[in-house]
């Protein structure tokens, strides 16, 4: 068992990595679509200051790919960290693919100087219990350090509960100070300072597993980088945004992926509140108003997918109030690495 780098310029070794991680994605999610061939051609040959993919393959001598794995290097700060993602295609498994990737990307990230390896596995809640990742990452490892769950919006809609919602916010405390704008991004010049004040607040404030998390910088060359890797991926964001109306700042904003290959599904990204203005309902504010540009200007799409840690009990609320619906159980799985100029550990005396 060997496991290689694939070279983001080898069409046919990205096509293959990417069949694999769809084939092993459809075994868990039969209807819905992952990451697509768009997606991995654009992270592997992303070249930027903030971010840095990595993607390799395992197979024998000879043979095809029978798993894959990816790895995002952060590379403005968490530069202690590395999140990764190990798939193995549900016809080559226990062979010790897994187990090959997994640590193969151990020995990667230590010689780039990382010392923690995280991911988030999610898988369906019928299938959690039994499922190969609870044995397996301890296994290789990791330790569980944080449950969630992902959930499902089904659309259209209830308009029933939707309109009983919005009587929510336009009652809620406060009310008149705000007001809701949408578009589609990218965001206007005008936003960008509070578009990243609202995600260094996010960078900490969303719950992710890991207690060295750093807080991130955020100016107007990282939005733009990340605008050009949506752009490669093919993908567009719609996004809501509260202002509070005396200061005239942005103090919300709640954003929803499309891509064109995959009409039928969105994926629900950030939603945050800045802290000094939460209580007054701009959460669940923005995540309405998406709701209604969604419909407007997507008509086509039958779901939006989110996913919430255990911890994150606010947000919980008001997707449950939407009526979004738990279809998995997820972990945050956590290894720390031995640094690679570690002496190895000394071996008891030997007895007399």
């Amino acid at each position: 068992m060997e496991v290689h780098r694939i070279d983001p310029a080898d069409d046919d070794g990205l096509a293959e990595w990417s069949a694999v991680l769809q084939a092993s994605d459809r075994d868990l999610w039969p209807d819905e679509v992952g990451y697509t061939l768009t997606d991995t051609r654009a992270v592997a040959r992303f070249r930027g200051r903030n971010w840095r993919w990595e993607l390799f393959a395992a197979r024998e001598a000879g043979g095809p790919m029978l798993g894959v794995g990816s790895m995002e290097f952060p590379q403005r700060e968490n530069l202690h960290a590395v999140d990764i993602i190990v798939a193995v295609h549900p016809e080559h498994r226990r062979r010790g693919v897994g187990t090959a990737i997994a640590e193969h990307l151990g020995e990667v990230a230590r010689a780039d100087g990382r010392r923690t390896l995280n991911s988030l596995v999610d898988v369906p809640v019928a299938k959690a219990p039994t499922h190969a990742s609870r044995s397996f990452a301890p296994k290789v490892g990791f330790e569980s350090t944080m449950p969630g769950h992902s959930r499902r919006l089904s659309l259209p809609a209830d308009t029933a509960r939707i309109d009983e919602l919005r009587e929510v916010v336009a009652h809620a405390r406060g009310a008149a100070d705000y007001r809701v704008l949408t578009f589609e991004a990218p965001w206007p010049d005008e936003l960008m300072e509070d578009h990243c004040n609202l995600l260094k607040v996010m960078s900490t404030d969303e719950p992710a597993g890991d207690g060295e998390r750093q807080e991130e910088t955020w100016d107007s060359e990282r939005i733009h980088e990340l605008d050009e890797l949506l752009a490669s991926r093919e993908v567009r964001k719609l996004a809501a945004v509260a202002q509070h109306v005396p200061s005239g700042r942005i103090v919300a904003f709640s954003e929803i992926l499309l891509a064109d290959d995959t009409p039928d599904q969105s994926w629900q990204l950030i939603t945050v509140v800045h802290p000094e203005h939460r209580g007054h309902r701009l959460g669940l504010a923005v995540k309405i108003a998406n709701l209604d540009v969604l419909a407007e200007r997507a008509p086509a799409v039958r779901f939006i997918r989110t996913g919430n840690a255990a911890v994150n009990a606010p947000m919980i609320a008001v997707n449950d109030m939407m009526g979004f619906e738990i279809v998995g159980e997820g972990q945050f799985w956590q290894k720390h690495l031995v640094p690679a100029s570690a002496p190895p550990t000394a071996l008891p005396p030997s007895p007399p």
